[in-house]
C-alpha cells in the first residue's frame, strides 16, 4: 500500500494505517533531524512532535506534494523553531584543543575525529536555511525539487543556497587546514 492510500486511511480514523506511516519514514526524519541539530535525543524529541502535528493535521494534508514532503517540512520548520530557542538561550564554547598521544595511528584517528566534529560544527554554524539544504541534499538525497518543496521555496533558491553552503563549509576547512 502506497502513503496516499494509508493517509487516506489514517484520515478516516485508522491509526494503524498512520503507524505503518510513522514505521516508513521515522529513521529518515529522525537522521535529518540529528543533523540539522547535531542532537539524537533532541531530534528523536522532535521527530515525534512531526508525527503528532502530522497526526492532528492529516485533515490539511491536501496530496499536491508526496506525504514524506509534507513531513519534511512539518519536521525542518519544528527543527527551526528549536534551533532559533536554542541559539537565543544558550552560547556553547567548543575547546578545538587535541591532546597529543605520541602515536601516529591515535593522532591520525584524533585528527579525524577532530576534522568531522569541526565540520558538524561548520554545518550547524551556517544559516538555517542553507543547513537544511546541505543535509537533505547531501545525506538524505533529496532531488532539488523535493527540497524546494520542503522548503516552500523555489528550486532555484534551494540549489543556490546548497552552492554556498557548500562553498562556506570549503572555505572553512581550508582556512582550518593551513593553521
Amino acid at each position: 500500500m502506497d502513503d496516499t492510500d494509508l493517509v487516506r486511511q489514517a484520515r478516516g480514523g485508522d491509526k494503524a494505517a498512520f503507524g505503518i506511516l510513522v514505521e516508513r519514514h521515522q529513521a529518515r526524519i529522525h537522521a535529518t533531524l540529528a543533523r540539522m541539530t547535531g542532537d539524537s535525543d533532541l531530534a528523536m524529541d522532535l521527530s515525534q512532535d512531526a508525527f503528532v502535528r502530522a497526526w492532528e493535521r492529516l485533515d490539511r494534508f491536501e496530496e499536491r506534494s508526496a506525504f514524506s514532503t509534507w513531513l519534511y517540512r512539518i519536521a525542518v520548520r519544528l527543527a527551526y523553531d528549536s534551533l532559533s530557542r536554542r541559539r537565543r538561550t544558550v552560547d556553547v564554547e567548543i575547546d578545538a584543543s587535541l591532546p597529543d598521544s605520541g602515536e601516529p595511528a591515535a593522532d591520525e584517528r584524533l585528527v579525524a575525529e577532530a576534522t568531522a566534529a569541526d565540520l558538524r560544527r561548520r554545518i550547524e554554524a551556517l544559516p538555517d536555511l542553507q543547513r537544511a539544504v546541505v543535509v537533505m541534499r547531501a545525506w538524505d538525497g533529496l532531488p532539488y525539487r523535493e527540497i524546494a518543496e520542503i522548503m516552500d521555496t523555489t528550486e532555484t533558491s534551494a540549489r543556490v543556497s546548497f552552492h554556498y553552503a557548500i562553498r562556506r563549509l570549503r572555505e572553512g576547512l581550508t582556512e582550518a587546514t593551513s593553521r
